[in-house]
């Protein structure tokens, strides 16, 4: 019966992040758009995650043309969105389409934002 038991309580602690939430590394891959006034120079950009709801910035990355990279989101079973903004150092801004996150394992980790579209 103990036995059983312990093979119970090891499930649910194991399936936890899963039904609760946590901390969860993604990845985010994606491109700046190519242009005359950035060919052959090797400014970096700041590639912000944002929050969609409320437009709060959670974390950032250096990036250069093509990119791929880590951040660590706190998830939940629910989808919670996301996108990205890229402020490089020659004051132009990119952004991402919007995605969602979720603890859930039907839920992607690796996102293809494809290349950012520049901000008006």
């Amino acid at each position: 019966m103990d036995k059983w038991l312990l093979v119970a309580m090891s499930a649910l602690v194991m399936s936890g992040c899963s039904a609760m939430g946590g901390d969860m590394i993604i990845r985010v891959s994606g491109a700046l758009p190519a242009t005359t006034d950035m060919a052959g120079r090797e400014d970096a950009c700041q590639l912000h995650m944002v929050f969609a709801e409320t437009g709060e910035h959670l974390n950032a990355r250096e990036i250069r043309g093509e990119f791929s990279t880590t951040m660590m989101v706190v998830s939940a079973p629910a989808p919670t969105h996301y996108f990205f903004v890229a402020d490089c150092t020659d004051g132009r801004s990119f952004n991402s389409r919007t995605i969602s996150i979720s603890s859930r394992r039907s839920h992607s980790r690796t996102f293809d934002l494809g290349t950012l579209g520049e901000s008006q």
